[in-house]
């Protein structure tokens, strides 16, 4: 019997994903394992570059780009093993992560699902997100009045130092028994916000935990790396990626109800007149034009009006797919 499946998404990283099956090969010792590449559509012939090198490797296409939720529930329907390890395309492992993370599983059937800490390539830490609390930077609040949303999302605090709310699908291990109660991601999500959604699901049936000797390293936009540049332009209003923050608003809806949702869109639409008019009043002080210089608004704008085009079908809950086509 397979012990772990190792499911990985592609979508035109092959070359990444052959760099990361690599890693798995050479860290991966104590425990049977198999991957499974479920390919989104990628152009070109990435699954013989692959299977090439790594002939042994399971192959399933999707035929369209499904997104993350879709691609690895797919995978985890066909997998075989007694865990599910969801890895992400860009990442490399430079310990035994697998075997330290399955050891830990055996001996605490409490646990549902386990995790890693991520490291970038040089091993300084990356930032680590894994309470619901982070829905705080959701809100549009001017930097004085940020210690109030505190009063209204408090953490959630455990006695076990390792035990998360969510963990990050970068590498997400899961009893297979997990996915068969929750039935895995929720498929309304493209990209985002689902392996949050799915750790508040899976937390009903287990703990989750980010074991502490589990380090992964973690490239991040692998498939898209013109996201470090646009990263560079974002400002304090203008600093949501339009995918990212319709699934995290998706997320809002379905975990916290109709009225965190509206709260949440009610003060994007009030920001809006809120934003032209610190403006306007800006360049009237400076003698400027008043109608000058506003890309930044209008951008601002622009962004809430594609995330309320879905305000019906989220406040609804209407089975949509949400992926916004850029």
């Amino acid at each position: 019997m397979v012990t772990v499946s190792i499911i990985i998404v592609n979508y035109r990283t092959p070359e990444l994903i052959v760099e990361c099956i690599k890693t798995i090969k050479q860290f991966t010792t104590n425990v049977s394992y198999e991957v499974i590449v479920v390919d989104n559509a990628s152009k070109g012939d990435d699954e013989r570059f692959i299977k090439t090198q790594f002939p042994e490797t399971r192959w399933l296409s999707m035929n369209y780009n499904a997104g993350f939720a879709r691609a690895n529930n797919a995978g985890m329907r066909i997998a075989q093993g007694k865990y599910l390890l969801l890895l992400n395309s860009d990442t490399k492992l430079y310990e035994p992560v697998i075997d330290r993370c399955v050891a830990q599983l055996e001996v605490r059937p409490d646990v549902i699902a386990g995790g890693a800490y991520q490291v970038f390539p040089d091993l300084s830490p990356r930032a680590f997100y894994h309470t619901f609390t982070f829905r705080k930077d959701f809100w549009i609040v001017p930097p004085q009045f940020r210690k109030y949303l505190d009063i209204f999302i408090i953490p959630t605090k455990y006695d076990d130092p390792e035990q998360v709310d969510y963990i990050a699908a970068a590498f997400l291990m899961v009893r297979k028994e997990g996915f068969e109660k929750t039935g895995g991601f929720d498929e309304e999500f493209f990209l985002y916000g689902e392996d949050t959604e799915w750790g508040y699901r899976l937390s009903k049936i287990g703990k989750l935990l980010v074991f502490k000797d589990c380090n992964i390293i973690h490239e991040e936009w692998g498939s898209k790396p013109e996201r470090y540049e646009e990263a560079q332009n974002y400002t304090y209003f203008n600093r949501f990626d339009l995918q990212i923050q319709l699934s995290n608003i998706v997320w809002i809806r379905k975990q916290y109800g109709i009225l965190h949702f509206f709260a949440l869109m009610l003060h994007y639409w009030l920001w809006i007149p809120t934003f032209f008019l610190m403006k306007i009043v800006s360049n009237l002080l400076k003698l400027k034009n008043p109608f000058g210089e506003l890309e930044n608004q209008k951008k601002f704008a622009k962004m809430i009006s594609t995330f309320s085009s879905y305000f019906w079908q989220i406040l609804l809950k209407k089975p949509t797919f949400y992926k916004i086509n850029q």
